[in-house]
């Protein structure tokens, strides 16, 4: 994946953000998670982008958009404005959106607040209500990690959190990929990761359950089927949103779109004929 050459300004922020694929067609819109980046999904984009235009961008403080040094101009809230901004201004016309975990909040908030951007959402092992659950034992070293961090000590550093996809993942990607990941990965915003991660991993998020029913464009859940606590949130997402498929990935975690490529293409691009129709 080359690096993302264009930059959207909003409130002295600059989002990176590039475009492939042909000129015309629906755009399928490509939003990561907490602390990741558009280089999460750069083993997909040339097989996706064959028949439609891909989009993909970093949110604040991710990858290569601007970092802010400060926790303030950091939330859930915030991130939305911005993928609003950055589609009302480069985006003509409905889209299509995959919102990968935090991602996935980001994208069923635009599709709640502006119906007319979103042509039909992908929910990619997210939820629509608190992110993490108290009895789990990765929330709660998550939690600890972000509690005790200073994010003015210097870079984000999430080496004390391992995850039981990571071997799956090193194994699936190439090692160019894994390189520019872990390149990426240090130049996440330490104040990024305390702000936003306090928010994602609190159980007071405010839940988005009660609106769910408002959806009104094709919608598939998509979850691997050992991600905790994602997968016991799914069936009731997919249940609430009128217009919803459920699908899921067997021997997947959090990441189905590196580690299961083939049935994660599969899925996509059955959601799209479906959202074409």
């Amino acid at each position: 994946m080359t690096m993302l050459v264009h930059r959207h300004e909003i409130t002295g922020v600059a989002l990176a953000w590039d475009r492939w694929g042909p000129d015309t067609g629906v755009p399928l819109v490509l939003l990561h998670g907490f602390s990741g980046s558009a280089h999460d999904f750069a083993l997909s984009i040339d097989r996706l982008a064959q028949d439609r235009p891909v989009i993909a961008l970093d949110h604040r403080g991710h990858g290569s958009s601007s970092k802010l040094g400060r926790v303030e101009g950091y939330s859930l809230a915030q991130l939305a404005k911005d993928f609003v901004s950055f589609a009302s201004t480069n985006i003509d016309g409905p889209f299509d959106v995959v919102g990968h975990s935090m991602g996935g909040r980001v994208a069923l908030t635009t599709a709640l607040n502006y119906p007319d951007m979103v042509r039909s959402l992908v929910l990619m092992d997210t939820t629509a209500w608190a992110f993490v659950s108290l009895d789990n034992p990765m929330s709660q070293v998550m939690g600890a990690l972000l509690e005790a961090m200073n994010p003015a000590d210097g870079q984000a550093d999430l080496s004390g959190f391992r995850r039981p996809e990571d071997p799956l993942i090193q194994e699936a990607t190439p090692a160019d990929w894994q390189d520019i990941k872990a390149k990426q990965s240090a130049a996440f915003d330490p104040f990024a990761m305390k702000a936003l991660g306090l928010e994602l991993f609190s159980p007071e998020l405010p839940s988005l359950r009660d609106r769910l029913g408002e959806v009104r464009c094709p919608t598939t859940v998509l979850c691997g089927n050992l991600d905790e606590p994602y997968i016991h949130h799914a069936p009731e997402l997919a249940e609430l949103i009128p217009d919803a498929k459920l699908a899921l990935i067997d021997g997947a975690y959090h990441s189905p779109q590196l580690t299961h490529q083939e049935q994660w293409h599969e899925i996509i691009e059955d959601h799209l004929r479906r959202a074409a129709t």
